[in-house]
């Protein structure tokens, strides 16, 4: 004897359906999923214009840092800079001039990238053995761009 399926009416859109119990479950949860993934997309667009407002805030106060923490009662925000450096076009002729240490310092895709030890050479006081460390380095800038990358928000509650 077949199993007898129990029928339910539900309404999607205005218009009305006779559907098998199980059925309406799964429509019903599909509804819910749908608004709930909408007011998701609400909250995320809100909460990524208030960071885009604490990014602005935290720029204006920044001084060079790679960090900034701005305080509020109710929590607190840490805004962190990412930057990395770019190559130049002409990158390619400070091969002779850098010897030994160019592939230290950059690496060949379709282009050329630079390395963490670049960036450690660049902005620190050691000269990793190079006479006159301070005009390769001025040489090597010459050819580099700094590339800001969206700084990352995060926002924490204060405890009580």
């Amino acid at each position: 004897m077949p199993k007898k399926v129990q029928m339910k009416r539900t309404q999607v859109k205005g218009e009305r359906f006779t559907l098998p119990r199980e059925e309406v479950s799964i429509e019903k949860l599909i509804q819910k999923g749908l608004t709930l993934e909408n007011k998701a997309k609400e909250i995320k667009q809100e909460l990524d214009e208030v960071k885009e407002r604490l990014i602005e805030v935290a720029t204006a106060r920044r001084d060079g840092t790679t960090t900034v923490s701005l305080a509020g009662i109710s929590g607190d925000v840490l805004v962190t800079y990412r930057e990395s450096y770019v190559c130049g076009p002409g990158i390619e002729s400070l091969r002779i001039e850098l010897r030994d240490m160019f592939p230290r310092f950059f690496t060949k895709k379709e282009e050329y990238s630079t390395t963490k030890e670049l960036v450690k050479f660049l902005e620190s006081e050691h000269g990793l053995g190079l006479e006159n460390a301070e005009a390769v380095k001025e040489m090597i800038r010459t050819h580099l761009t700094k590339k800001e990358i969206k700084p990352n928000v995060k926002i924490t509650h204060r405890e009580a």
